[in-house]
């Protein structure tokens, strides 16, 4: 099942990070995720094979297996899902998968925190061109008070009564590139 993470791309969705002055953060998605590798069968065929589609359908408790709140298989590839999880100071993520992100939380060594700020593979963007993807996400980072922001690539900067501030993407393609550095203050 490695690789079948590694064929999913976002298509419609809400994803939120939150970053607590420790180092420490949540995250959790709530959209659509594609299996690219049947999307694209489905739009050079028209349809998909039954055996194919019976097998994606079971492949949804795979998701669940994997830590996902809910994940139903919607048909031609497409699952919906709610993902909600916590990480550690220090800990690396990368969602859905190394090969093709929404968004990563890679802890450097100076203490830093980059969010985002790595391109999918070179393969990534030209796999759902001529398919039927409809990309259209919005990524939000919310801060606690304190952290330190040392660079952003955000559409819009929200302020909060009990957050230092909430920066916001608009995601329409898998090349997007959402970029944020922070400073925790622990």
């Amino acid at each position: 099942m490695h690789d079948f993470f590694r064929t999913l791309s976002p298509e419609q969705f809400d994803a939120q990070v939150t970053v607590h002055a420790d180092g420490s953060y949540a995250y959790s998605y709530d959209g659509v995720l594609i299996f690219v590798p049947a999307l694209i069968q489905a739009c050079r065929a028209g349809f998909l094979e039954a055996q194919l589609e019976a097998q994606l359908k079971g492949a949804a408790s795979h998701l669940l297996q994997e830590g996902f709140r809910s994940a139903d298989y919607l048909g031609r590839g497409r699952y919906a899902v709610v993902l909600e999880r916590s990480r550690a100071k220090g800990e690396s993520s990368f969602f859905p998968s190394h090969e093709i992100k929404v968004f990563s939380i890679r802890p450097r060594p100076d203490g830093t925190i980059l969010i985002g700020g790595s391109r999918p593979s070179a393969t990534a963007p030209c796999q759902l061109v001529g398919t039927d993807a409809e990309i259209d996400g919005r990524l939000t980072v919310t801060l606690e008070k304190g952290i330190k922001v040392l660079g952003h690539n955000a559409q819009t900067k929200l302020s909060t009564l009990d957050h230092f501030g909430s920066y916001q993407w608009r995601i329409k393609s898998p090349d997007a590139d959402p970029f944020m550095i922070v400073q925790p203050t622990k």
